[in-house]
C-alpha cells in the first residue's frame, strides 16, 4: 500500500471543447489507485485547478469536482486549493467556494509531500 499525494493543476472539465482532459484523468487514476489499495493522503489543487472549489452560478460544483467532494468524504482525505491563487489570481472569495475544499498553501502540500511514498502531478 502507497501513500500518494496528488496535485492537481487543470482547470475542472466543464466540456471538452473549453478546456483539457487532464482533470478527468486525475480523478480516475485517484479512483484506480484507491481500487488497488493504494490510500490516497491529500489532493493539492493548484494553477487553474483551484477552480475545481468554484460553484457555479446555481451554486453547484462542476461534474468532475463534485466527484471529487465524493472521493474524498468515502476515503476521507483533505481536498486543498491554494489560497494564494484563489485570491491573487482569481479574486474569489470564500463564499464562492465549497464546503469540502479547504484553502490552504504551498505549506500544507510540501507537508503532505514530506509524508508520501508518492508526489503525482496533473
Amino acid at each position: 500500500m502507497t501513500d500518494i499525494v496528488i496535485s492537481v493543476h487543470a482547470a475542472p472539465l466543464t466540456t471538452a471543447a473549453t478546456t483539457s482532459a487532464r482533470s478527468l484523468l486525475a480523478f480516475h487514476y485517484a479512483q484506480a489507485a484507491l481500487a488497488l489499495g493504494h490510500r490516497i493522503h491529500h489532493v493539492f489543487f493548484y494553477q487553474a485547478g483551484v477552480l475545481h472549489a468554484q460553484l457555479q452560478e446555481d451554486g453547484t460544483l462542476t461534474p468532475v469536482a463534485a466527484d471529487w467532494v465524493r472521493l474524498s468524504q468515502q476515503h476521507g482525505f483533505p481536498l486543498v486549493v491554494c489560497s494564494t491563487v484563489v485570491e491573487n489570481d482569481y479574486q474569489l472569495q470564500p463564499e464562492q467556494l465549497h464546503q469540502a475544499y479547504e484553502l490552504g498553501g504551498l505549506t500544507e502540500f510540501s507537508m503532505a509531500t514530506a509524508k508520501a511514498e508518492r508526489v503525482v502531478q496533473f
